[in-house]
C-alpha cells in the first residue's frame, strides 16, 4: 500500500492525466514520431519491445519507425494513481492495448492488458515523463 507524502494537487493531477491521454492518442492516431516531446531530455520507456529506449533521441528513432507501420492501436488507459514517494512525483495505471497490424482493423482482441509505471519531472511550468515502465500482466497468445 502506498504511504503519499503528501498530497497531489489538483492541477498537478489533471495536468498528469492530460499528458498520459495525450501519450495514448499520439501512439493511437499517427503521431508517435512526436512522442518524445512528451519526455525529459534523459527520459527512459522500458521493457517496450523488442527494446529499453534511454533518452529523448531513442524515442524520437523509435517513434519515426513506429509512425511508418499501418498498424492500428488504442490504448485504453484506466485506473491512474498519482502519488509523491521519495521526493518524486509516481504513477501507475492499467492499460488495455488492442491492436491490429493492418488496416482496416478486423478480428481485433486485446494483445497486452498490464500497468505502466511513470516516474514524471517538472521541466520549467511542464510536466513530462522522466521513465515509463511496461509491466505486463496478461499478453494474450495468438
Amino acid at each position: 500500500m502506498n504511504n503519499p507524502e503528501r498530497q497531489v494537487s489538483v492541477e498537478v493531477r489533471l495536468a498528469i492525466l492530460a499528458l498520459t491521454n495525450e501519450h495514448a492518442w499520439r501512439l493511437d492516431h499517427g503521431a508517435a514520431d512526436t512522442l518524445y516531446e512528451l519526455y525529459a531530455e534523459d527520459g527512459e520507456l522500458l521493457q517496450l519491445p523488442p527494446r529499453d529506449l534511454i533518452g529523448r533521441d531513442a524515442i524520437k528513432a523509435w517513434g519515426a519507425e513506429r509512425v511508418k507501420l499501418p498498424r492500428v492501436s488504442r490504448h485504453v488507459e484506466t485506473n491512474h494513481r498519482i502519488f509523491w514517494q521519495g521526493g518524486k512525483l509516481r504513477g501507475t495505471l492499467y492499460a488495455s492495448v488492442y491492436r491490429c497490424e493492418a488496416e482496416p482493423a478486423t478480428d481485433t482482441q486485446p494483445f497486452m492488458v498490464g500497468d505502466y509505471e511513470d516516474e514524471y519531472v517538472l521541466s520549467g511550468t511542464r510536466w513530462l515523463i522522466h521513465r515509463r515502465v511496461i509491466r505486463k500482466a496478461i499478453r494474450v497468445a495468438r
